[in-house]
């Protein structure tokens, strides 16, 4: 176990600097690890413990008809899941899944703790409901994101974001469709374009931006 793990502080400075309730509520956590590609829940899997994340990347994702994958969002180290902590107040099944997108290391607080801790534990009630409702904002965006923006718009932010000049992004059609919640098949008939424009270069799993100023253009005009 990496020296990271062992000391959560680093990661919740509100909670380290809160009530010894709230610290000796994460002192007392037992630690879970999980590898790169495990499933951390899934869509109709019960919900019994509340995460903070240490160490590694989560990725939340929803499931549609035919398959069709659509990312919510990413857990990383200091934060919490928001549908956990939805989950996990409501006792209701969880709705999407997670999947681990590197080694992780979490602390688990079982629900029966999590309920009293919300009771006698101030720093924690604050943090769980802090990180609620400023994460609620971002999925809410991201939900808007999918549902009313265009697929080449997010396909174009989507390439500027994750690109740097002369950086080769090691990346699938597949993946990519998964972030902008889309059919592979469309993103790569975005890319065929983009290519024969001379925009991109594409390879086998890999794709290279090379007209950057000509994608930031069509990000201002995309609508």
């Amino acid at each position: 176990m990496s020296a990271v793990v062992q000391d959560w502080r680093p990661h919740f400075p509100s909670l380290a600097k809160g009530d010894t309730e709230s610290q000796g509520l994460l002192d007392r956590a037992p630690v879970v690890t999980l590898g790169a590609g495990e499933a951390v829940f899934r869509a109709g899997s019960p919900c019994g413990n509340y995460v903070l994340l240490l160490e590694g990347s989560i990725r939340v994702q929803l499931i549609g008809e035919g398959g069709r994958e659509a990312v919510l969002y990413r857990v990383q180290p200091g934060q919490s899941c928001i549908i956990t902590t939805c989950c996990v107040i409501s006792a209701e099944a969880y709705p999407a899944e997670g999947f681990t997108e590197s080694p992780v290391a979490a602390l688990a607080i079982s629900k029966p703790v999590f309920d009293r801790a919300l009771e006698t534990a101030p720093a924690f009630r604050r943090f769980v409901f802090d990180n609620l409702g400023g994460r609620i904002a971002e999925v809410i965006a991201r939900m808007d994101e999918l549902a009313f923006r265009p697929v080449e718009r997010r396909l174009v932010t989507y390439l500027l974001a994750r690109t740097r000049p002369g950086e080769t992004l090691s990346v699938t059609h597949q993946e990519i469709a998964a972030e902008l919640g889309t059919a592979r098949e469309v993103v790569s008939r975005h890319l065929k374009r983009f290519e024969g424009a001379g925009l991109v270069r594409l390879g086998r799993g890999t794709l290279e931006v090379r007209d950057r100023p000509e994608l930031e253009r069509l990000s201002t005009i995309l609508l």
